[in-house]
């Protein structure tokens, strides 16, 4: 709400002729604000780049980032074009590329239930010609906000023919997004229009002048229930003992919890850069999940994708994009005109569901629809500019500011990495991390099915490639020797390379650091079933999601690399685990 009084400069416009000094703080804030936006922007292409340049498969790097390129080259342009538009030019185009969208998608999505057209779109990229469930529900939450506010200025502006279109397409919409079945979205929607209501409930109590304390109680009431849900979502994710006490049955639910205390230890291992764009598949068979083949192929959570393939300096970048905007947009929300003041809600609302949404999906983020992603920050950058230049046209007070556009941009440039390093923990974790992407390039770069059956096999074979990995790792224990990824990485090189000692005793080290990580679990369980410890291998691995048939891969490769009585013991123990299953 402070923010809001920091950025009202409309509807005094006399006072500020005559005075001109709330303009001049206000032309202060926007311009950093707009800045820092430009900033944390770059921050996060910075990242993108670097992520492209260490990814292991370069062909695939390559794609992701041209399908992300789009994205930040129009967050850069969007201000700059908002500031020549009039408000009927910007509402016009915004919402027409939105009802475009919500058209076209509802389309591919609801004529494949039909089956009589598909032959129609057989000309379309393949993402087309089926669109998923939740990718269509990440599309649609997002857009479906701005085409009802164009609906409803259509409405207002008694303009029936347009009302008509437009009604029609948010109906088609709609349906769309309810045949999806996805509960994010329609959750994230629900939050969105939750935070609508509470803006709409306060802007009514200050023009009927109620007191302030009935303010503070409905401001804390909303911030309370906002805090409160995002520490059980932290909680649920962070506790799996929670699973049980809060009686979690939901199959999809599970998995979901499971795969993203499983992507917590990659972010760390990759915590600066990244494992480079395109690469979460294979990261997540060969190092969360010991699979010798793809099995998921994003972290079903943008925010958690976005962290494991670009590092938490991109991640940061992002949040800082979105509160920039939020901030700015605030600003115009308070001196635009009736008009665009329903734009901009529409657009704050379609940012809202896809962060709420994001909490549980990454397909949008991971197609190569990415650049999609931006569509509301850059939408809300360029209605804010509009709303700016309408609102306050004629002051001159109203120019930004090129020096602090540029001071924002610069801190918004190194407030990331900045940030980043600060929480990092040292830079045991920086020497790490430079290990880990090492690792991943040798590794993955050389495994491919066939001529190659395990990564391990990739391990044991070139062991003298893997060495400037090794070292890295042991640069980060020699700065902190209780360094969890260091540890569970030589383990596993160690236990591929028959090192069972040194093996034992890296992943006895990452499992006293990070006792829940199922990789150095898994790993040490089958050192224990190799030693003839039955008990201490079904009790490591007891709680793991060993569905994928992990346990019987890792008898494959003691078959094909091991010895017959390898082959025994690992099989007492697996029996024994099925048996208690």
């Amino acid at each position: 709400m402070v923010l809001w009084r920091i950025f009202y400069t409309g509807r005094r416009s006399e006072v500020e002729q005559n005075k001109g000094v709330n303009a001049d703080i206000s032309v202060r804030l926007r311009s950093l604000v707009l800045g820092a936006s430009y900033g944390f922007t770059l921050s996060l292409f910075a990242a993108t780049v670097v992520a492209a340049s260490i990814a292991y498969d370069e062909g695939k790097a390559s794609e992701r980032f041209y399908a992300l390129l789009g994205g930040f080259v129009i967050v850069f342009i969007a201000p700059w074009i908002g500031r020549y538009c009039s408000t009927r030019t910007t509402i016009q185009v915004l919402g027409g590329v939105a009802g475009l969208v919500v058209a076209f998608v509802s389309a591919l999505y609801l004529q494949q239930g039909w089956g009589a057209v598909n032959f129609a779109w057989s000309f379309l990229p393949e993402w087309a010609s089926g669109p998923s469930d939740n990718l269509v529900a990440q599309i649609l939450a997002v857009t479906l906000p701005v085409l009802g506010a164009t609906l409803w200025i259509a409405a207002v502006q008694k303009r029936g023919l347009l009302s008509l279109l437009l009604g029609a397409l948010v109906g088609c919409g709609a349906i769309a997004l309810v045949a999806t079945g996805s509960r994010g979205a329609s959750l994230g929607l629900l939050v969105a229009g939750g935070m609508v209501g509470y803006g709409w409930l306060r802007e009514a109590a200050l023009n009927r002048r109620f007191q302030s304390r009935w303010l503070w109680l409905l401001d804390g009431a909303v911030w309370l229930s906002v805090v409160g849900a995002a520490l059980v979502y932290v909680a649920l994710v962070a506790s799996p003992k929670l699973d049980a006490q809060l009686g979690l049955q939901d199959a999809s639910a599970l998995s979901r919890l499971d795969l993203w205390r499983s992507s917590l230890p990659l972010v760390a291992d990759y915590y600066f850069t990244g494992s480079g764009l395109g690469t979460a598949v294979m990261v997540y068979a060969t190092y969360a999940y010991l699979l010798h083949v793809p099995y998921l192929y994003h972290a079903h959570n943008f925010y958690l994708h976005l962290a494991l393939e670009q590092g938490v300096v991109a991640l940061l970048a992002w949040l800082g994009l979105v509160a920039t905007t939020a901030i700015y947009t605030l600003g115009a929300l308070r001196i635009a005109g009736r008009t665009m003041r329903i734009f901009l809600i529409g657009g704050l609302t379609g940012l809202c569901a896809f962060l709420v949404h994001s909490l549980f999906e990454a397909e949008l983020f991971y197609s190569s629809l990415a650049a999609f992603v931006f569509f509301t920050p850059a939408a809300l950058l360029w209605s804010a500019s509009t709303a700016y230049e309408a609102a306050l046209e004629g002051l001159q007070s109203t120019q930004f500011s090129s020096p602090l556009v540029g001071a924002g941009m610069i801190a918004g440039l190194m407030a990331p990495l900045l940030l980043a390093i600060l929480v990092s923990g040292g830079t045991a974790r920086w020497e790490a991390n430079l290990g880990a992407v090492l690792q991943t390039q040798v590794e993955l770069g050389t495994y491919q099915r066939p001529p190659w059956s395990f990564q391990d096999e990739v391990r044991r074979r070139l062991g003298a490639e893997l060495k400037p990995a090794e070292e890295y790792f042991e640069a980060a224990l020699a700065l902190d020797p209780a360094q969890p990824t260091a540890h569970r990485r030589l383990g596993a090189i160690a236990l591929a390379q028959g090192a069972f000692a040194q093996a034992k005793a890296h992943l006895l080290a990452a499992h006293a650091a990070d006792p829940r990580d199922r990789a150095t679990r898994q790993m040490l369980g089958e050192i224990y079933a190799l030693e003839g410890d039955v008990d201490a291998a079904v009790q490591m691995w007891r709680g793991l999601d060993l569905s994928q048939g992990q346990l019987m891969v890792r008898e494959w490769w003691y078959q094909a690399f091991g010895e017959p009585e390898q082959v025994e013991k690992l099989n007492n123990a697996i029996y024994a685990y099925q048996r208690l299953r």
